[in-house]
């Protein structure tokens, strides 16, 4: 229980209070900077609680618990001096909530999976009626509306759809901006990005963490495809394409360029913020780690703490 008490204050402080801290800092970050530390977050929180339980569980201890009954030697006494009833229904406990959140995980993933495939499918067979396509970009559905609008679609394979106005509003490298930034919710899995916090945060509504993610992770994903798409074409070209589109009057489908949420301003100042360069790989990895790595650490410096008050009171 030694090992498996700082791996689960480090879920509970991944769950409750990183999310504040991501809030706090999101301006000071680049989107695919940001993106990482969201989804590098949510993994920790639940690798972390799924250990937790896995070192409970574990016949005997768990291997490595010695390094830990090493620093907390006196916590460790006090929790195995305790009644065997007591560690069986602790360890009950977290292996049925855990099964239960994984039972709830797969039955809303497969229920999300078979609605998006459902509408995705039925969106395809209306579209190969009513649009058409330009050979010049296979991927590329046209709809003859005068309203400027484009939005992607997911799936094996992914598309985009745009209507005529869009061409007619918008210069040539306006209309490549649009294009290239539904592109990018196509090629960085958007989607399912958000596919997936939208079911984390119907099966754990109350941690905060997951019940922010699908709002954070959704604006995010859209400054990301506005970088991706600027350093196609260029900011310039996609600020201006986004002031227009977002001016539609149309109800914006997901993944459109238009102002979902009044986020336009948000997006244009980003553009003007600074560079538009993907940052390295190595700093998106260092972002995903650092808020579970943090907070871990600080579950283990409150399990020394409580150690060393035990102690006092022991002795």
């Amino acid at each position: 229980m030694t090992l498996a008490l700082p791996m689960l204050l480090g879920a509970v402080f991944v769950g409750f209070l990183v999310p504040r801290v991501l809030r706090a800092v999101s301006s000071a970050l680049s989107p695919t900077v940001l993106l990482a530390a969201w989804l590098g977050s949510m993994a920790s929180a639940l690798y972390l609680a799924l250990s937790a339980v896995l070192v409970l569980v574990w016949p005997s201890h768990a291997p490595v618990e010695g390094l830990v009954d090493g620093i907390a030697l006196c916590f460790s006494a006090f929790a195995h001096g305790t009644s065997a009833w007591v560690s069986e229904l602790i360890t009950g406990t977290a292996v049925a909530v855990v099964g239960v959140i994984a039972v709830r995980i797969v039955l809303a993933g497969r229920k999300q999976a078979r609605e998006h495939a459902r509408v995705r499918d039925f969106h395809r067979d209306v579209l190969s009626i009513v649009a058409r396509r330009d050979n010049s970009e296979s991927d590329v559905l046209w709809l003859d509306h005068p309203l400027p609008m484009a939005y992607s679609v997911a799936g094996k394979p992914g598309f985009v759809v745009a209507t005529q106005g869009l061409s007619s509003a918008l210069t040539g490298g306006e209309r490549d901006a649009v294009l290239a930034h539904e592109r990018a919710h196509l090629s960085g899995g958007h989607h399912r990005i958000v596919g997936a916090c939208e079911v984390l945060a119907a099966v754990l509504p109350r941690v905060p963490l997951f019940a922010a993610a699908p709002a954070a992770v959704g604006a995010i994903v859209e400054l990301s495809a506005d970088r991706h798409a600027a350093r196609v074409t260029s900011p310039a070209a996609v600020r201006s394409a986004l002031a227009v589109v977002s001016k539609s009057p149309l109800p914006q489908p997901d993944w459109s360029l238009g102002d979902r949420g009044g986020a336009t301003a948000v997006r244009l100042r980003s553009l003007d913020n600074g560079e538009v360069a993907s940052p390295r790989r190595l700093t998106c990895a260092v972002a995903a780690c650092v808020p579970a790595a943090v907070t871990t650490a600080v579950a283990a410096a409150v399990t020394v703490a409580v150690s060393a008050g035990i102690c006092a009171v022991l002795t």
